[in-house]
Order: C-alpha cells, then structure tokens, then sequence
C-alpha cells in the first residue's frame, strides 16, 4: 500500500535549482524525485547523507588570503621547477618582494 504524497512548498536558489533539474534530468529523474530520495537517506542514516564541515581557522585564513591575491604565483612555464628553486634557495618571492633564509629564521 502506497502512502498518500504531501505537498510542500520551499524556497530554493534559482539558480541551484535550475542546474539541479538538468543534471537530474539526465538520470530520468524530477527535482521532486531527488528530493525524495534526499529525505529517505536522511530518514535511513539518521542525520544528513554526507559531511558538512565548519571550516578551521587556518582554511578561512588561506580563503582570505587568496581573495586579497595575497599568494605566491609561478607563472613560468615550469612552475613546479621555479618553486622547488626558490624552497631549495629559501629565497621566496612574496607578493614581489623576496623573502631570504635570514628573514625566515628570525
């Protein structure tokens, strides 16, 4: 015996969902579908069906620091070849200024 459907109203990103609704739709499958079968994990796992994670200090700190552009970029054709040079030579270069061994050590 099938229960008797309910009917919800939400408020949803635009955005999101559209996106959602074809990705869904090459599975065959309606937003209300997904939907449903979000609600049963959550119902059969007991809490959400992935991990949510509040980000630590230092992860918010680096976010910010690459919003403000404040990281070093290789923009060589060996990027990998210029930082391993800079490591090995503790000369780091730091938003155009060169950071040396002495600096770093104090």
């Amino acid at each position: 015996m099938m229960t008797a459907r309910r009917q919800t109203s939400i408020k949803v990103d635009p955005i999101a969902w559209d996106s959602a609704k074809e990705i869904f739709k090459e599975y065959n499958m309606t937003v209300t579908d997904a939907i449903n079968i979000f609600l049963n994990r959550v119902r059969l796992e007991k809490g959400l069906p992935f991990d949510v994670k509040i980000p630590s200090d230092t992860t918010i700190e680096a976010i910010e620091e690459i919003k403000r552009g404040d990281v070093v970029r290789y923009t060589s054709n060996d990027p990998i070849g210029e930082m391993m040079k800079d490591l090995k030579s503790w000369n780091i270069s730091y938003l155009g200024q060169t950071i040396s061994k002495e600096v770093l050590k104090k």
